[in-house]
């Protein structure tokens, strides 16, 4: 008798498993996508100096007198000290391209000294530009456009994505001929981006530096399994 109910508490789960697994069969997953577009209302650039000399402190010390000037430039003109911020610091030995009996010689020591400014006024990113250049920096890199308050933006991606999804499960579903049945999971797979684009590296002084904005898109993208009746 102990045996007996031992098999049967053992064979109890099976219907219950196999009907989760015939319910698993039948089921439909997609993706869907949305896209916002946006104008930016933010910037946010690399910049800094460059400079090469005969001893590693000599080259440190003239990056660091162009940055001191950069950095007091960037806080006249309203930015933020918490919208600049040290991303890049660099000193390496310069080597001669030839060599004497076979052994390069060196030829002194470059420094870089690099921040990541965000500009929150895009009116005033051109004066910006134009301001450091003429302070000592010489390169720039890795501009992009963002906006400040994204949020509003990337919920209506995540709702086209879920309509973009839904529309795709009724089509699939009655392609096929299968009546679609309610939703069993929602799953957000990708975190809206933001489109950016770079600037190349700049060593020159500038009279103006014109820059155009345009348009940023974010992205939703979300995975949706649907049961099927």
């Amino acid at each position: 008798m102990l045996r007996l109910a031992l098999i049967a508490a053992l064979l109890a789960p099976l219907p219950a498993a196999l009907a989760a697994q015939e319910a698993a069969l039948r089921s439909l997953t997609v993706t869907g996508q949305g896209t916002v577009a946006a104008v930016p209302d933010m910037a946010q650039i690399s910049l800094g100096a460059r400079a090469q000399d005969e001893t590693a402190v000599g080259a440190m010390n003239k990056t660091s007198e162009a940055l001191d000037a950069i950095l007091s430039r960037l806080t006249a003109m309203g930015i933020d000290a918490r919208d600049i911020q040290t991303s890049g610091l660099r000193l390496d030995e310069r080597w001669s391209n030839g060599s004497v009996n076979g052994v390069r010689e060196r030829d002194g020591y470059e420094a870089t000294n690099m921040v990541t400014v965000r500009v929150r006024d895009l009116e005033k990113l051109s004066d910006v530009l134009k301001a450091v250049l003429d302070d000592g920096a010489n390169s720039l890199a890795n501009l992009s456009f963002d906006v400040q308050d994204p949020r509003a933006l990337q919920e209506e991606a995540r709702r086209q994505a879920v309509r973009d999804a839904m529309e795709k499960a009724k089509l699939y579903a009655g392609a096929a001929g299968v009546t679609l049945g309610p939703v069993l999971t929602i799953t957000d797979s990708a975190t809206p981006m933001v489109a950016s684009g770079d600037m190349p590296m700049l060593r020159a002084e500038a009279m103006s530096v014109p820059v155009a904005a345009g348009e940023i898109t974010l992205q939703g993208q979300v995975t949706m399994v649907f049961g099927l009746e």
